[in-house]
């Protein structure tokens, strides 16, 4: 005998009552919460099979998708032995990209929830927002905002993770690992920025001394008291710096370090990453994939991000010049070696008491800087031969701009 379910049973109830004219077909189907073409359908369905014509179709049966039960005690074991702490939006990113399983979000969820997982975001607080949303910028490159993160991203010891951020796009730019928070590592993050999109029009960065030393309330560089990186900035192209001590004005890099928290962690840990430089090469990848997976299409929107920069136009201006006194001897102590400066005729010598600058580029290359000379630096101890002395290409051009930047914007120590 045909058993039918309780919804099935309402229905034979309600059209024999209109086959035996005791109710309309409207009647019926207010009732039931149908139309009455439904009511009028059921009706031919059981004139025609019986009560049979009433049971569903599909009962029975497998639906296509229905996941399979080693399907099930795959992924139930993924979790528990290789992904246990991923959040479930994390875990099934996983399972399509690491392990070739493709399932919904809800599935999922209704398979770890039923063995007593609880994803990790349903346990964050939501804080109340305090700050009103500002809007994206309409152009790719217009802002770039720029901070660092101190974290136990891996191993046993925390690190800082610089990083940079389109504001239109939340496409990140650069990232870069690094055991303390320091000038050369946003020089590093920028480089990665000028090498591959290009000088950006202005950057968003909190107010540590790396970026400000202000002496005035304008933020135009030309306004400004430079620290190196903004003279970096300012002699590459950039035409604007903000800085903030409110994190939540920087929104999107805030969020993008919670992501990368809630993600990077957990996918190093499982890739057995426990060293700097380990760390810094899974980084390059899992920005490619967070870009895709979270970014906004920065080719769909004009761009405002500047020509790329020579090489030798990056090394100048990313790097670190400090002043210096000529040595007795005609030495330069820099970092507790003493060097000197040197031309394609041998070495140069100075008269004691000299100011010079010396500049260490981008490349790590040493050079001493006078008046309109550019000379490269070499140990004391190491013989001077000329096929290893390089004057950088356009020397005259490149120290003349530089050495008006330093005056015009008082460097800052």
């Amino acid at each position: 005998m045909t058993m039918l379910s309780a919804k099935e049973t309402l229905m034979y109830d309600e059209i024999t009552l209109v086959l035996d004219g005791a109710i309309t077909h409207e009647q019926a189907a207010l009732k039931l919460g149908v139309t009455t073409r439904t009511i009028r359908r059921k009706i031919a369905h059981y004139l025609n099979e019986g009560i049979e014509g009433l049971v569903h179709k599909s009962r029975g049966s497998t639906p296509h998708n229905a996941l399979s039960f080693e399907d099930w005690a795959t992924i139930t074991t993924l979790y528990k032995e290789k992904y246990l702490g991923y959040n479930f939006s994390h875990f099934r990113d996983m399972l399509e990209e690491r392990e070739g399983i493709t399932v919904s979000y809800s599935t999922i969820y209704i398979i770890l929830d039923e063995l007593g997982h609880k994803s990790p975001r349903a346990h964050k607080k939501t804080k109340k927002r305090l700050h009103p949303i500002r809007e994206r910028k309409k152009n790719f490159g217009e802002l770039v905002q720029m901070d660092g993160s101190i974290h136990l991203w891996f191993g046993k010891r925390k690190a800082v993770l610089h990083l940079a951020i389109d504001d239109a796009t939340s496409h990140v730019l650069g990232g870069h690992f690094a055991w303390t928070e320091a000038l050369d590592r946003y020089f590093e993050v920028f480089y990665q920025i000028v090498t591959r999109y290009g000088i950006s029009y202005s950057f968003y960065t909190d107010q540590r001394a790396i970026f400000e030393y202000r002496k005035s309330s304008s933020s135009a560089l030309k306004d400004d008291a430079h620290t190196q990186f903004r003279l970096a900035a300012a002699q590459l192209g950039v035409v604007e710096m903000k800085a903030t001590s409110i994190p939540q004005a920087k929104g999107r890099i805030e969020r993008a370090f919670g992501t990368f928290q809630d993600r990077l962690i957990n996918e190093m840990k499982t890739a057995g990453v426990e060293t700097i430089d380990a760390a810094n090469d899974f980084l390059k990848g899992f920005i490619d994939r967070h870009n895709k997976r979270f970014a906004l299409d920065c080719e769909q929107l004009p761009s405002l991000f500047g020509p790329k920069p020579s090489e030798s136009e990056i090394n100048l201006a990313l790097a670190r010049v400090s002043e210096r006194k000529v040595l007795s001897g005609c030495a330069i102590s820099c970092a507790g070696t003493k060097y000197f400066p040197v031309c394609h005729q041998g070495r140069v010598y100075l008269p004691k008491g000299t100011s010079v600058l010396v500049i260490k580029t981008y490349d790590q290359r040493l050079l001493l800087s006078l008046e309109d000379n550019l000379w490269p630096l070499i140990p004391v101890d190491k013989p001077c031969k000329q096929s290893e002395i390089v004057i950088p290409e356009g020397r005259l051009y490149e120290e003349r701009r530089y050495r008006y930047l330093i005056k015009k914007y008082q460097l800052a120590a």
